[in-house]
């Protein structure tokens, strides 16, 4: 889905867009693992992705339809099968495993605010990747510390 520009609503659908498909691939995980443990933690990845793909939908209701429509001179690579064809379902045979591939999909999105945020100049377009960015930094904490309370049970 490389192009020379993107609106800003484009980078909002990419990211509502990987987030379901990354629900559907703990859900999928769900259904094949045998440990209860990470069942446990991909139940609670599965709920986690959900919330980040509706307060996604919620901050793109609640910005301006100028800002949404600004088109950006910056090419981001959105592909969300390769996001998610990086991993595999056989993968998922520990917990640490788990974390390590969540960790990867959130660095997904938290890499490329940074980038879009950094390379954009206008102040409003700044603030929202920034406020983009710090959404996803705060729930990659998020999850981190559940999965390390998982691993303690």
């Amino acid at each position: 889905m490389r192009s020379c520009c993107k609106q800003v609503k484009d980078f909002l659908e990419f990211g509502k867009h990987l987030h379901g498909e990354i629900k559907r691939f703990y859900d999928r995980a769900n259904e094949e693992t045998g440990s209860e443990r990470i069942r446990m933690l991909l139940d609670y990845l599965s709920r986690h992705e959900q919330h980040l793909e509706e307060s996604l939908a919620r901050f793109e209701k609640g910005s301006r339809s100028g800002i949404l429509n600004t088109w950006l001179e910056y090419p981001p690579d959105l592909d969300v099968e390769a996001v998610i064809g990086k991993h595999n379902l056989g993968e998922i045979n520990s917990s640490e495993a788990l974390i390590s591939i969540a960790m990867d999909f959130d660095d997904t999105l938290v890499a490329l605010y940074r980038e879009v945020s950094a390379k954009v100049d206008e102040p409003k377009l700044k603030e929202v990747f920034l406020n983009l960015l710090a959404l996803e930094e705060k729930e990659k904490i998020q999850v981190l510390r559940a999965a390390m309370s998982f691993q303690d049970m």
